[in-house]
């Protein structure tokens, strides 16, 4: 598992400090949990879980399920025994599909593109929330400035995903307990937070102006390292 590799253990591990929420993702194993017993299952989900626990001091108590063909009910009902709540998603950003930052190709547009028939569907603003990965092979990271604005223009709210949901608890206390708690950044504590700033876009050009006079620049090197950290955490979360 990536986790045990101490880059990624590091990641979780800063994202976290730095006041994002984190969730599970969560994969049987070949995607077929009809050759597994129930308590293969759940030694495997609870491992899991501990994973991160040993990295954030609690167990994450949402978890998304990769995506199956067919629905995978016992696995959903194992994760709901073993208290673990399933969230899913209603805006992918299809940045597995575009590439550019910006533009009729790019994340930025399926942003817009979705607020905007959101609007004219049922005449108001819905809530979403998306998915998007931090992968190199994606589109996700060289759009981070321009989905943020595009938020902001479009009168959204980035929320984390207790904020959404108005859970003081978005915790478990621990892999394989089914108590929930806070942590010091969960909502209704002072250490949460929420919102975006619009990211001035005059000054990402001018950074890669500078970039394109070195040799090889990729779309990455030319991304304030802040805005790394909008990336990573699993799924953005946005209201009214």
């Amino acid at each position: 598992m990536l986790l045990y590799t101490q880059q990624y253990a590091m990641v979780v591990q800063n994202i976290y400090n730095a006041g994002h929420f984190i969730g599970m993702a969560y994969r049987v194993k070949n995607d077929d949990s009809s050759a597994l017993t129930e308590d293969e299952i759940r030694k495997d989900i609870i491992a899991h879980a501990r994973m991160i626990e040993t990295l954030i001091k609690v167990s994450p108590k949402y978890v998304r399920l990769h995506y199956t063909k067919n629905e995978d009910t016992r696995t959903e009902n194992i994760l709901k025994d073993l208290g673990f709540q399933i969230v899913g998603y209603n805006l992918d950003s299809k940045d597995y599909q575009f590439r550019d930052p910006t533009g009729e190709a790019s994340v930025e547009h399926v942003y817009r593109s979705t607020f905007r028939n959101q609007k004219e569907t049922y005449d108001a603003k819905g809530s979403f929330i998306s998915i998007q990965y931090d992968i190199p092979d994606t589109g996700s990271l060289a759009a981070v400035p321009y989905i943020i604005n595009a938020i902001n223009e479009e009168g959204y709210t980035m929320v984390r995903l207790d904020g959404c949901l108005n859970d003081p608890q978005p915790y478990k206390k621990s892999a394989d307990s089914t108590s929930y708690v806070s942590d010091r950044f969960s909502y209704n504590t002072t250490g949460y937070h929420q919102g975006q700033k619009a990211v001035p876009l005059d000054e990402l050009k001018t950074q890669a102006d500078e970039q394109g006079k070195s040799a090889s620049p990729n779309a990455s090197s030319v991304i304030p390292k802040w805005l790394y950290l909008l990336l990573v955490p699993w799924i953005t979360v946005i209201t009214i």
